[in-house]
């Protein structure tokens, strides 16, 4: 039997990978606001204790203590609200709830869907069930952008913040979010990944509108369609004006 003493178990914590810096959108010495690419989560939990995350790679960015205002859905896209104290986190949370406040989602959607007598302006107010199988008032008023080929380029501004909200209520509309691999068709998510390279869920936080916490001097975020979403929407431009010339 060897006199060699066993060897300790390793117990350090994992160290997430390195991720690269986060665009920032809006910064002053209260808040900032960055855009999240899709893929990455918001903040770590126990699922995901050594996955890159969004509040911790903002906070190593700018070397500042950071304080969640809201959140994404892991494989959503687009603007990110943190701030520097808890006050002002507060503040802003108070804001998100207010109608006053604007919410903007622009999304990828099978178009005219199953229930074309939504027509290009519709309001779902469909109660959602929480973690605990509670209905929960839900309320996200679309708009139609742009017919594309088969799809449609939608704006969604959302009054309320339910888990997957305009996933769900999307879905219920007979409408569904191309890349939406929960929510969504399977098949029309190949046929749209195949044909024109949409790798992804295609829901992207694009503008919020608000007052600045602090200074109560109006506040207006944007964050424009990423490179990979832009790419799909101008294979699919490019689709439909094929399809319309061989058809006129």
């Amino acid at each position: 039997m060897s006199d060699t003493p066993a060897e300790k178990p390793d117990n350090t914590p994992p160290v997430a990978p390195a991720h690269p810096p986060l665009d920032v959108r809006f910064l002053d010495e209260h808040i900032v606001a960055v855009s999240k690419p899709s893929g990455l989560l918001v903040h770590r939990d126990e699922n995901h204790p050594d996955q890159p995350a969004a509040l911790q790679v903002v906070r190593d960015q700018l070397g500042k203590y950071l304080y969640p205002v809201h959140r994404l859905d892991r494989a959503t896209s687009g603007l990110l609200l943190y701030a520097f104290s808890s006050r002002t986190a507060a503040a802003l949370q108070e804001q998100m709830s207010e109608p006053s406040a604007v919410k903007e989602y622009l999304l990828l959607t099978r178009w005219p869907g199953s229930f074309p007598e939504h027509g290009n302006e519709w309001v779902c107010e469909q109660p959602l069930h929480d973690e605990k199988d509670v209905a929960r008032p839900a309320r996200s008023e679309f708009a139609l952008v742009e017919a594309l080929d088969r799809c449609a380029l939608v704006r969604c501004r959302i009054r309320t913040g339910r888990y997957h909200q305009i996933r769900r209520h999307a879905n219920h509309c007979g409408r569904h979010i191309l890349g939406d691999t929960t929510h969504g068709k399977g098949r029309l998510n190949a046929l749209y990944r195949e044909r024109y390279g949409l790798e992804r869920l295609f829901l992207h936080c694009h503008f919020l509108s608000l007052r600045h916490p602090v200074t109560e001097a109006p506040l207006q975020l944007d964050d424009p369609l990423p490179a990979e979403l832009e790419r799909v929407v101008s294979r699919l431009r490019t689709a439909r004006d094929e399809r319309a010339a061989q058809q006129g």
